[in-house]
């Protein structure tokens, strides 16, 4: 009898193991699945800093640079949308692909960006 009780307490301690992860997991915060760092209005407002940080350094002429801090300015809003929830799924892909767009031109290491300026 001494087996039994202790295959039952094992199966005990299983089962309250595996109900105690189950319950850890249901209690995680829902992130919707673009959850993305880039995509909240703190990166969004820190990209101007990177457009000209980017025009100063040569990356992007001062005419790039303009047409890029439009394109921030338009999708600002957008941000403020995706971070709390509530934006639809074509505007978390154009947000998405203003920040790359920024990101790409103004990183240095990306294909479409120059990496050497010859003056």
């Amino acid at each position: 009898m001494t087996k039994l009780k202790t295959l039952a307490a094992v199966a005990a301690t299983t089962l309250a193991i595996g109900g105690a992860a189950v319950t850890t997991a249901n209690a995680q915060p829902w992130r919707p699945a673009y959850a993305d760092n880039r995509l909240t209005t703190s990166y969004v407002d820190g990209l101007n800093w990177k457009i000209t940080n980017a025009a100063r350094n040569g990356a992007i002429s001062w005419g790039e640079a303009r047409d890029l801090r439009a394109q921030v300015r338009s999708v600002q809003p957008l941000a403020w949308r995706v971070q709390t929830g509530r934006a639809s799924p074509w505007e978390v892909r154009r947000l998405e692909n203003v920040v790359d767009r920024v990101d790409s031109l103004t990183s240095g290491y990306a294909y479409n960006a120059p990496r050497y300026r010859h003056w």
